[in-house]
């Protein structure tokens, strides 16, 4: 708990039953493979005793009641150490740690009335005398002990507690009871009360489990999440240097070349060309682990309007169409009809230039890329797609397209640098606008890559 404010985990916690199935399961299965060391010396003592106080009332009082000292050893012995042993050897069942729920309350009820029983026919030879308070704390230990050792959920504790108070009021009370009616009755309140001790006692026990539970795997998924950023801080810091240091030392190589007296005018004007075209690259690089970060610390701003597909897409050809002749390439809008969708003009102009950045990238000279537009009134979305002529897309690397530096096999068509980050920000810009997007695509085939967006009439 932070600041006074209860997580819902904590709250789960105290009503015994996390909501996330995972963390149940594995609970549960910790909580009963760690009580197994420790039932297991609570269960070995148990039979020892059992066994030893047996033998003992046989050894010493059979000349007083010996009918009672017989059925008291018979219990003992016969009746009772033989549950103790099973639930002894229980962890070597099959499904042992489905089966520990039940088995372990099961085995204490069978306890509590092979234990009852003994007062019982106590009773019978001696009709008059009170054995309640005798009862009760056969009850109330067996139950404690049992609680605090044995694996035992709190469910099971009450199912335990309700079938031995049953148990021993009924074998009381329509048998060998031979005093007044309001006894049983005494008995009853006094085992229902025991059992609320006990049962209070028994939450108490696995709420605080729970907790204990719940603030170790917190930390360890805070952890995982502090690992999991320092490993991706660490692949930044090295993609970024990775993308930046190239064209960085190609621009101060090209700016010592245009020295005074070291080129002839034309030259300088290529020279400047080609420093343009760098610190375009390294611009894109830089704008795209920005928007990245923008979008993990929730700071990229998102202004959802009105927007018109068939002017997004002509003003996307229009830009992007110098890159493509350049490279000997077209770029081509297909005709399409009048979308409009819900989106921000700018995020949007944003996730096109990075798949139409790829296409010529990937395509090869002479191909021509084109830019549809195709609407679903079924669904209430329409969808921009970028359809180049390169070598396509494998099922595996499609799989890893939209993660950042999950880089395909494809190699780019005139040595193009890929830094891995720009589907991944398209991927995530497209999402912060309520879009998606995909690749369909077959090796030597070329690709589809598309964004798709709610359509507003």
């Amino acid at each position: 708990m932070s600041g006074g404010v209860e997580t819902d985990w904590q709250r789960e916690a105290r009503w015994l039953r996390f909501s996330d199935r995972d963390w149940e399961q594995r609970f549960r299965r910790k909580w009963v493979l760690e009580g197994v060391a420790r039932s297991r010396i609570m269960l070995a003592v148990a039979i020892l005793v059992t066994v030893a106080m047996g033998l003992v009332d046989v050894g010493t009082n059979t000349e007083i009641q010996p009918e009672f000292v017989w059925v008291s050893m018979w219990q003992r012995v016969f009746v009772v150490a033989p549950v103790w042993l099973f639930l002894w050897l229980a962890p070597g069942l099959p499904n042992y740690e489905k089966l520990a729920a039940w088995i372990y309350p099961a085995g204490t009820t069978w306890v509590v009335w092979g234990v009852a029983f003994i007062p019982w026919t106590f009773l019978a030879l001696n009709p008059h005398q009170n054995v309640i308070q005798q009862i009760g704390l056969n009850t109330l230990g067996i139950a404690l002990i049992s609680v605090f050792s044995l694996p035992m959920f709190f469910r099971g504790t009450l199912l335990m507690l309700a079938a031995s108070t049953v148990g021993v009021v009924a074998l009381f009370r329509f048998t060998h009871w031979s005093g007044e009616s309001t006894q049983w009755i005494t008995l009853a309140g006094g085992l229902v009360g025991l059992s609320a001790i006990v049962s209070v006692l028994a939450w108490n026990r696995e709420a605080g489990g729970r907790k204990d539970f719940g603030q170790r795997e917190t930390v360890t998924k805070l952890n995982r999440e502090l690992a999991r950023m320092n490993t991706e801080k660490n692949e930044f810091m090295a993609a970024a240097a990775h993308d930046l240091r190239a064209p960085l030392a190609a621009v101060r190589a090209l700016a010592g070349q245009m020295r005074p007296g070291l080129m002839e005018e034309p030259e300088r004007w290529a020279k400047v060309s080609a420093i343009d075209d760098l610190s375009s690259r390294m611009l894109e690089v830089v704008d795209n682990y920005l928007g990245e970060h923008a979008l993990e610390s929730g700071t990229l701003p998102v202004r959802l309007e009105q927007v018109e597909l068939r002017s997004v897409i002509a003003t996307a050809v229009q830009l992007h169409g110098p890159s493509a002749r350049m490279k000997n390439q077209r770029l081509e809008a297909m005709e399409g009809p009048e979308v409009r969708v819900h989106a921000d003009a700018v995020l949007l102009a944003q996730v096109l230039d990075n798949f139409i950045s790829n296409a010529l990238k990937f395509s090869p000279e002479g191909a021509t890329v084109w830019l549809a537009l195709a609407e679903a009134p079924a669904v209430g979305r329409a969808r921009v797609e970028v359809i180049d002529e390169g070598p396509g897309v494998s099922e595996a690397d499609r799989g890893k397209l939209f993660r950042k530096y999950g880089l395909a096999n494809a190699r780019s068509t005139a040595g193009e640098r890929s830094h891995g980050m720009g589907l991944a920000v398209a991927k995530r810009v497209a999402e912060a606008m309520g879009g998606q997007v995909g690749c369909d695509s077959e090796p030597g085939a070329g690709a589809v890559f598309w964004v798709s967006l709610p359509v507003r009439p």
